[in-house]
């Protein structure tokens, strides 16, 4: 189980990082895609099904949603913990993000954002003045 929702993971010389109990409770398949921000998106399989799902009903015809459906999909690939749980990370999808020997793991609801550690503390500085303000806008009660 992950002790929190941002966790530091060790890729081996075959590119594959162990994923953890929490991760496995919806089975073994995952997807993995282009995410915002400079992260990859992992979706457990019933997860990435509700999102096609959704994507489905976007207007084709939208130039802007047919761009963004085109590098969503041309990215997304589908991955497998194998018998001692590690998922193999395409070297494309890991060079398109700039992971190079770890990766950091955040669960955010049903998905799973993986980012070069680096970056993310970037993101997390470049943010970190803004952050209550985001609370006060979303008008989340903490």
């Amino acid at each position: 189980m992950l002790s929190n929702s941002k966790n530091i993971y060790k890729l081996d010389s075959k590119n594959r990082f162990s994923v953890r109990g929490e991760m496995l409770k919806d089975g073994r398949i995952f997807y993995l895609t282009l995410g915002l921000d400079g992260c990859l998106f992992m979706y457990p399989a019933k997860e990435w099904r509700r999102i096609r799902e959704k994507l489905s009903l976007l207007n084709y015809a939208s130039k802007d949603n047919r761009k963004f459906l085109r590098i969503f999909y041309a990215h997304s690939c589908s991955v497998k913990a194998d018998t001692h749980k590690r998922v193999l990370l395409p070297d494309a999808l890991k060079k398109k993000c700039g992971i190079a020997k770890e990766l950091l793991i955040i669960k955010i609801g049903r998905l799973y954002e993986l980012w070069p550690p680096k970056k993310f503390a970037e993101y997390e500085n470049a943010n970190a003045k803004t952050y209550a303000g985001y609370a006060d806008k979303l008008d989340i009660k903490l």
